[in-house]
């Protein structure tokens, strides 16, 4: 399982509840990210909170992937699209519904609504298959999960 780092980035609207959406976060990181709040207006003038969620040892980056659950993580791994979410500078990019993760379940977002965007930086080298890598790196941590039986039950 080859990863450099995850970062995973959401915001909370005025109204919204940022302490729910960081609670969320360290779930589905194990509690091993460092997350940053810096308060910024939209563009169109609102308030909102912008969380930022950086796991920077590779050890802890590897560990809490295997917190998105075996379910999620087999479901990536077999997706027909997974080159579509590997960009140019190897980083799998995977976004989460908020609205689930704040009510103790992990899915996919759909496009819609409000999504927590996360990014895992892949460890490839000249000469190997970057999907290929991800698809090894999303097996291994779905088998760790399912031995683990991560994720944990949630705490709100």
């Amino acid at each position: 399982m080859a990863v450099h780092n995850v970062t995973w980035n959401a915001t909370s609207s005025g109204v919204g509840s940022t302490q729910a959406i960081e609670d969320a976060i360290n779930w589905i990181t194990g509690g091993l990210a460092e997350i940053s709040k810096e308060k910024v207006k939209s563009y169109h003038g609102a308030r909102m909170t912008m969380l930022c969620a950086r796991i920077k040892q590779k050890k802890a980056a590897k560990q809490s992937i295997s917190h998105l659950g075996p379910e999620l993580l087999e479901r990536l791994s077999q997706s027909a699209d997974l080159d579509k979410r590997i960009d140019e500078q190897n980083n799998l990019h995977i976004r989460l519904r908020i609205s689930s993760l704040v009510s103790g379940s992990i899915e996919l977002s759909d496009g819609f609504g409000e999504q927590i965007k996360g990014r895992i930086k892949l460890e490839v080298y000249p000469g190997q298959d970057s999907v290929q890598n991800a698809r090894d790196m999303l097996v291994a941590a779905a088998a760790k999960a399912n031995a683990e039986n991560l994720p944990k039950e949630f705490e709100s």
